[in-house]
């Protein structure tokens, strides 16, 4: 079905109007309209109606009450309404009209109006057409109040756009001056966060610990008070302000935990309960939120971002904002500590003061004797270094690292003391570049705690008359900083939720790979898959969001197991799509192999809620540069080959000329089902259900078939998908009802009682329509209602539960029967199915197929069976292939079997032979009918 969705703006906000509501008077629910009314209120829902008739729009919005419009209803045309909207929406909103007066048959949108008492309200508008018995046609819809997601939204916009603000700032990332930089980012993140106060205090060591404030953001004064201290406002703890451990001991125990702090409630906080007397009151804090400031990995202080007006909660959005606030202050904090170490070092004496004891970073000196001719081969050159090169002097930072004093390192050879220096090629860069070497980062694994560090190398060599006589070098520990730095970039290139590439690393790195080989003569092949989940809907929609997220995330180290000695890498697309990109598979067999070793590691069940789920994958691949030079090209090949893959059940595709045949295939059957049906090309197979005791046919399987002009004979699976995607479905779906009634009519005169089953799509359980259509064929036929299955599928509730259950309910009420087919792949447990007007239940040919053979399906077959009839349902098996298994089913109770082992599927005349040759069957009590689905 194709959707609308328009647009408009109120007061800068966008406004989503949807299809109009049948008037409230003219429902059955009008003589009980108040209490209607009442229940839609305090659920959050409004109503509304619109005629395209008469313009007439009736808004009982429940959800806010507008500023421009009376409290409660509104009634009028809907020219009106559109006045109080500005004048460039109104071209919008006439627009959406126009296409109700069409006849569209859904529309949907979400809008923000100015409440009378709030600032925004954010509300999400659905409807449909609606054609009342007397043809009058009607648009009618609710509206939902959506203001907290969007809101939500905003705030994490609002926080990213801060924080990529802060760490581009250079005088954040490289500031020379923290005194400005700290009171910089607070101010920042004290707006995002819309708290009054934010601080930055700094923790003394010492018997008397101490917090010292360094820095404030006070929306409250001018900006006059927020720096130096005076009378003025020494009571709100300004910069130089002091807290002091001896007062509160129970705060300052929970500040050194190094962990945030989070008192959604100053004053009921167990950790505050001493600033109560003084603190909270002086400034007016009546929520806080602390988080620690570390430096080289030790605690330097907090920053405290507290609001004053009410008690505030600080959620999980605004506490991680938060701390990525603070790790940009201690990214400044090292900056300013690191130019202060440089500046030290430059206007130090040349030796002594190079090694002044305040440097932080680790200092060496180096004296090369007798000195080395510059002119040397580079490895001659680093062979006469490890022999000459002793260690002159060093500061103490630099001894520590090693365990030892400056005086015991003087004299020894470097090569002793560093033998790190000489190992990957910083050395070799070092000669290559003229003996200057500035900020090499490498990584160092600590012995101890097996942990890498981040370091920063510089090496400056010194030559004099051809010779190199000494070098110094400086070392600095930036761990902290790659941190923040990797932090930033799995933001931007890392999905949040798997820790897979994102879609948009991925085609960057295919794109500059597939760069670089096509600038050779004979560049080597590459491939790249497409992976889709097959069942990742039934189980967000049946298990919750959550559960899609744990497979999503168990994804993750599937694909790492698969790809473990495969030059490859993955990432997540979206949804449930992930893509592969691997270097040096350029065959057909090897791209093929490669998916399979995917599929292979999918092949154990998922742990999802304490239960396992078998879940599959549709893979498609694509090959480096026979199908394409560019990721463009390469996905777009590698996306139809998944496609067929899933169109064959799943598994692994390789791109052909035949997808593409597959492609154009699928569009131009679905674009010519409306005229087969009219030119008579559809035709219904049959396939008996007999019961397992007496083996008398009591029903027969509608299955949809297609003679195609120039494709042959078609089966369901060829095109009933695709017409799922669109209202084909719905002629479709009602050619099949009126041909089986038509049958079953016939049937009777030879085989009374035999009925037919006929599958209901689920695009078709949210229009009441069928309902009216199964009763006028049921009469025009003469077919009693009992005599007719309908058979649904498990996903078919997911989309529109409510408004499923009362489709289905409504046939019931006629007597049709209604039974949930291919029951156990989907993830419905029997307890749910208590919930719907079933009569019975068909088990899923994969278990009974194989159950004489496998213990562990005959036990599932044995239990469903049970479980089903002590719920008061029948149960159809179905994929009976041999005598065996239709006794083994007799054994264990089950009502009714179908299958090639029963019978294959018949055409209208060979079931019409079937029934007259079978005796005729007894015709089934009510509680023993079954249901059947088209396939």
């Amino acid at each position: 079905m194709r959707r609308v969705r328009a647009e408009y703006r109120i007061s800068g906000g966008i406004l989503s109007l949807s299809p109009s509501i049948s008037k409230l008077d003219e429902t059955r629910f009008a003589a009980e309209e108040h209490l209607l009314q009442r229940a839609l209120a305090a659920g959050g829902v409004g109503l509304w109606d619109y005629d395209p008739v008469t313009d007439m729009l009736d808004l009982s919005h429940h959800v806010v009450t507008f500023k421009t419009l009376t409290p409660g209803r509104y009634q009028g045309p809907a020219s009106e309404f559109i006045k109080y909207l500005p004048p460039k929406d109104a071209s919008r909103v006439r627009a959406l009209l126009d296409q109700c007066r069409s006849g569209i048959a859904h529309v949907e949108i979400e809008y923000r109006v100015l409440p009378r008492e709030s600032d925004v309200i954010w509300l999400a508008a659905i409807g449909e057409r609606n054609v009342q018995p007397s043809g009058v046609v009607r648009y009618v819809g609710t509206l939902h109040n959506v203001t907290d997601a969007h809101l939500r939204k905003q705030r994490i916009a609002r926080y990213h756009d801060t924080l990529f603000l802060l760490a581009r700032d250079a005088l954040v990332s490289d500031s020379t001056n923290f005194e400005l930089a700290a009171p910089y980012v607070i101010t920042h993140a004290g707006i995002a966060l819309n708290v009054e106060r934010a601080s930055l205090w700094q923790l003394s060591d010492g018997e008397d610990v101490t917090l010292i404030c360094r820095a404030l953001y006070d929306d409250r004064f001018e900006p006059a008070l927020q720096v130096p201290p005076s009378a003025a406002n020494a009571a709100y703890y300004p910069p130089g302000g002091t807290l002091h451990q001896r007062d509160y001991p129970t705060y300052f125990a929970a500040v050194t935990e190094q962990r945030a702090l989070v008192a959604n409630d100053a004053l009921r906080s167990v950790a505050l309960r001493e600033l109560r007397n003084n603190y909270l009151p002086q400034t007016g804090v009546r929520a806080l939120l602390d988080v620690p400031v570390f430096s080289r990995g030790k605690l330097w202080g907090i920053v405290c971002f507290e609001a004053c007006d009410a008690p505030r909660v600080f959620d999980t959005d605004a506490q991680s904002f938060a701390s990525s606030a603070v790790d940009l202050i201690s990214l400044a904090l090292e900056a300013s500590q690191r130019t202060s170490s440089e500046r030290e070092l430059a206007s130090a004496n040349a030796r002594q003061h190079a090694f002044a004891e305040a440097a932080v970073d680790p200092i060496w000196w180096v004296d090369i004797d007798p000195p080395i001719d510059v002119s040397l081969p580079v490895e001659e050159q680093l062979r006469l270094v490890r022999e000459r090169g002793r260690i002159s002097d060093a500061n103490t930072s630099f001894a520590m690292g090693y365990g030892k004093t400056v005086e015991m390192l003087r004299d020894a050879l470097v090569a002793d003391v560093m033998p790190e220096l000489f190992k990957g090629t910083s050395l070799r860069d070092w000669i290559n570049r003229g003996y200057q070497l500035v900020d090499r980062e490498l990584t160092q694994r600590s012995a101890e705690s097996d942990q890498a560090s981040w370091l920063s190398l510089s090496i400056l060599g010194v030559i004099d008359n051809g010779k190199l006589t000494r070098f110094w070098g400086a070392r600095r520990n930036i761990t902290d900083r790659k941190r923040y730095q990797n932090a930033l970039e799995h933001l931007a290139f890392r999905d949040p939720l798997t820790g897979l590439l994102n879609r948009q690393r991925l085609v960057s790195e295919v794109s500059e790979t597939l760069s670089l080989l096509a600038r050779q003569t004979i560049p080597p092949p590459c491939a790249l898959l497409l992976l889709d989940l097959n069942q990742f809907k039934d189980v967000n929609d049946m298990l919750g969001h959550s559960a899609g997220d744990e497979v999503l995330r168990q994804m993750r180290h599937r694909l790492d197991a698969a790809l473990a000695d495969t030059d490859a890498i993955a990432a997540r697309l979206g949804g449930d799509e992930f893509g592969i990109f691997a270097r040096g598979v350029g065959t057909a067999d090897a791209a093929m192999a490669l998916g399979e070793l995917i599929t292979n590691a999918m092949a154990e069940p998922f742990n999802l809620l304490g239960a396992k789920f078998h879940i599959s994958a549709s893979i498609g691949a694509a090959i480096f540069p026979a199908h394409g030079s560019n990721f463009s090209t390469l996905s777009r090949a590698a996306d139809e080959a998944m496609y067929q893959a899933k169109h064959s059940g799943g598994g692994v595709q390789l791109f052909g000329s035949s997808t593409i045949v597959f492609e154009q295939q699928k569009l131009g059957l679905l674009a010519q089902l409306p005229g087969a049906i009219e030119a008579g090309q559809l035709r219904l197979d049959f396939q008996p259900i007999i019961h397992c005791a007496s083996k008398k046919t009591v029903r027969m399987e509608a299955l949809v078939r297609w003679q195609h002009p120039e494709h042959g004979r078609l089966e369901a699976k060829d095109f009933i998908h695709k017409a799922e995607m669109s209202d084909s479905i719905r002629v479709l779906t009602r050619w099949v009802i009126d041909t089986a009634f038509k049958s079953t009519c016939e049937w009777q005169a030879y085989a009374p009682g035999v009925g037919v089953s006929i599958n209901i799509s689920p695009r078709l359980l949210g229009d009441s329509g069928i309902v009216s259509h199964l009763k006028q064929r049921a009469l025009e036929y003469g077919v009693p209602p009992r005599l007719v299955d309908l058979e649904i599928t498990e996903t078919s509730m997911i989309h529109n539960p409510e408004r499923a259950a009362t489709v289905l309910a409504q046939c019931r009420a006629l007597g049709f029967s209604i039974v949930m087919d291919d029951y156990g792949v989907g993830f419905c447990s029997l307890s749910y199915l208590r919930r719907l007007p079933l009569r019975g239940l068909k088990i899923d040919h994969s278990f009974v197929t194989q159950m004489t053979k496998s213990a562990e399906d005959s036990i599932v077959v044995q239990s469903t069976i049970a479980l089903a009839h002590n719920l008061g349902l029948t149960v159809v098996a179905e994929g009976v292939e041999d005598a065996a298994t239709l006794t083994q089913l007799n054994s264990y109770g089950c009502d009714f079997a179908q299958g090639y082992g029963v019978s294959q599927p018949l055409s209208g005349a060979a079931a019409t032979a079937w029934l007259k040759q079978a005796s005729a069957p007894t015709p089934l009590p009510p509680s023993n009918v079954i249901e059947l689905r088209t396939a």
